[in-house]
Formats: C-alpha cells, structure tokens, sequence
C-alpha cells in the first residue's frame, strides 16, 4: 500500500500518529458540515418545487381547464355578431399565448426539479465519500491501536523472559 503525507510511517511516534488522526478528522467534521448542507438544501429544494407546483401552476392549470370547458372548443377568430353561437368561445391567439404561458412554467418547474436532483447527488457523493474517508480513519485507529498493543505485548514477554 502506498503511503501518502497523511499518513505517518511505521514505526513513527504516537504524537505523530495522534496528530495525523486529528487532521484527518477536521477533514471528516468539514465533511459531514457539508453533507448536512447538501442534504438540507436538497431537502429545502424539494419542498420549494411542490409548493411551487401548488401555488403557482396547479391553480393556473384548472383555471385554464375551467376556460376550456365553459368556452368550448377553439376557433378560429370570426366576424360573428356577439349574440351569436360562437361570442363565447375562446380565439385561436388567447389560446395559443396560454399554451406559450403554461410551455415557459412547465420549463421553469423543470429547471427547478433539476437543480434539486443536482443537490440531491451532491449530498448523496459527499455522503459517499464521508463514509470511506471514515473508514479509513477508523482503520487507521484500529491499526495504531493495535500496533501499540503489539508493543506492550512484546514488552511483556521481554519482561517475563529476563529473570
């Protein structure tokens, strides 16, 4: 295994050892400050896109609905008198500036779900990488606790040996 500049060689003093798990686990608390962001702006991001929805398109949408139905069908604009059958129903270019209405929402919904997934991802990477950067970390402290135990030991049967 290779050994890079945070981790200290074999054989080097506990203070080193000790200082070295310290800096790894500032890393690990700037980590999980920044996992906890993500999750709580993807969180934050979700709620915003459905209180979106139900604020600003879904009462526009049966509005629309409600137009369409009491209007009847489209047609195209006329020359009729307005007592006559068709007054009531909705032209062709009222419709259309609709359709352009509810096409740029339903765009910026999207780009809005977009931008939470994005966030979601970020949170769940930074998860990720939290839970092998603590792994390392707790082994690194296993492997040390363990190397001292070694000594002791060894310390031990020297002691036992000599009369």
């Amino acid at each position: 295994m290779k050994q890079n500049e945070s981790t200290p060689a074999p054989g080097t003093s506990d203070e080193a050892v000790m200082k070295t798990l310290r800096a790894q686990q500032r890393r690990l608390k700037w980590l999980t400050a920044v996992g906890i962001v993500f999750w709580s702006l993807a969180v934050l991001a979700s709620v915003a896109v459905l209180v979106g929805y139900a604020i600003l398109y879904a009462p526009k949408e049966k509005q629309i609905l409600h137009d369409y139905e009491i209007a009847g069908h489209l047609v195209a604009r006329t020359n009729s008198p307005a007592g006559s059958q068709d007054a009531g129903r909705m032209d062709t270019d009222r419709a259309l500036a609709i359709h352009f209405t509810m096409a740029r929402a339903i765009t910026k919904g999207i780009l809005a779900t977009s931008i939470a997934v994005i966030v979601l991802s970020c949170g769940t990477l930074t998860t990720l990488l939290l839970v092998i950067f603590n792994r390392r970390v707790t082994l690194k402290q296993i492997n040390h606790s363990l190397a001292q135990i070694s000594e002791q030991l060894k310390e031990l049967q020297t002691a036992r040996g000599a009369p």
